[in-house]
């Protein structure tokens, strides 16, 4: 588990977000991967980001800080179709300024659910990830919820598409807790 976390802050606010150098852990997904249990887990603290059944809870960017020496990032998941226009149109610009403008980002913890393999939406934030030369590590969660054959067809498709072996992840059995936990720190 990462020790010493804190809640910092959470805004829509470019201008409000931390003003210093420390690098930044973004944890990206659709709605309803399970990017507020994931962050929960890392921490061992299941209030540290607020969970919701209900997908597109996250609104906002939320900030924590990991020992004073870097932070992990929580932002809105993408691709959820219960929101009004206005609202995706809002959340799209916020994270396009996010990731545009914002000098921390050290790397993108993008997590995918197994169950449904890469998404359209998925494909084109590892595109503007790649195009932009933000480095990702991929997380297949909800590991807890699938057959073998669904585990090796996921691992299959993101070894195919993107050349990289993702971390098979149950935030139930806690599996593969003890690696997610070493792509943190301050390499």
């Amino acid at each position: 588990m990462l020790k010493n976390v804190k809640y910092i802050l959470t805004t829509h606010s470019l201008d409000k977000m931390p003003q210093d150098d420390l690098k930044e852990y973004v944890i990206v997904g659709r709605s309803n991967v399970g990017k507020s249990t994931f962050i929960n887990a890392i921490t061992n603290n299941k209030s540290m980001a607020k969970i919701s059944s209900k997908p597109g809870k996250t609104k906002a960017i939320s900030f924590f800080s990991v020992d004073d020496k870097y932070r992990i990032v929580d932002i809105p998941g993408y691709g959820y179709a219960k929101v009004s226009k206005q609202q995706k149109m809002i959340f799209g610009e916020m994270i396009d300024d996010f990731f545009s403008k914002r000098k921390n980002i050290f790397k993108i913890i993008l997590l995918l659910d197994i169950r449904r393999g890469m998404t359209k939406d998925d494909e084109e934030m590892v595109n503007y990830f790649i195009h932009s030369k933000i480095p990702f590590i991929v997380i297949g969660t909800k590991l807890d919820k699938v057959n073998q054959s669904t585990k090796i067809k996921f691992e299959r498709e993101i070894q195919d598409k993107l050349g990289t072996t993702p971390i098979m992840y149950s935030s139930v059995k806690k599996t593969n807790l003890n690696k997610i936990e070493l792509l943190f720190g301050d390499d």
